[in-house]
């Protein structure tokens, strides 16, 4: 990869604040596993995706979700003082510092891949929805839980006065023939 681009991608990496080796896949500058394998070679770290080890439940205690979730990273394992985790590609080692003061650890660090802890993480650690909306759209009757019904009034609202009102959905199933062999339905 030539200077300029990586100059850029490292630009855009801090304007974002995507991790770089995210960023670096992302653009397709490099692909994932070729990542992965240029950090396992030169830092003479292991190759150990959450694919192949599946991360123990136990080693998340202690540690910040939203830590584990800015930095890509994932705890695999833990013995004792030592905590085991699965980087995305690279991560700087100031993070790795933090991670281990903040938990009292020691932190030993295995390869993974980009797409594959962005995968993990969101699967597990994710964000609980109703946490993230703003406290009117968790009341019930306000905000999202009421969006298509806020929607069809301001519709029914513009019809002109006398017009008839457009057909729901579940009416124009309702005058649909049955299928071959399906016998009809009423409610």
């Amino acid at each position: 990869m030539d200077s300029a681009r990586l100059s850029l991608a490292l630009q855009t990496a801090q304007q974002t604040r995507t991790p770089l080796p995210e960023q670096l896949v992302t653009e397709g500058a490099i692909g994932d596993w070729e990542l992965s394998h240029v950090v396992c070679d030169v830092f003479g770290l292991p190759f150990l995706p959450v694919e192949i080890c599946a991360p123990n439940p136990k080693s998340l205690e202690g540690i910040d979700p939203e830590f584990l979730r800015t930095h890509r990273l994932i705890p695999i394992d833990r013995h004792g003082q030592i905590l085991t985790v699965c980087m995305p590609g690279l991560v700087q080692a100031d993070v790795l510092g933090m991670l281990a003061a903040d938990a009292d650890v020691t932190v030993l660090c295995v390869v993974g891949t980009v797409e594959s802890n962005n995968r993990w993480l969101a699967m597990n650690l994710a964000r609980a929805v109703e946490a993230a909306l703003p406290a009117e759209a968790q009341t019930p009757g306000n905000g999202w839980s009421t969006i298509f019904d806020t929607g069809d009034a301001a519709v029914m609202q513009e019809l002109v006065p006398g017009e008839a009102p457009p057909p729901t959905i579940g009416s124009i199933f309702d005058e649909l023939p049955p299928l071959p062999g399906e016998t009809s339905q009423q409610n």
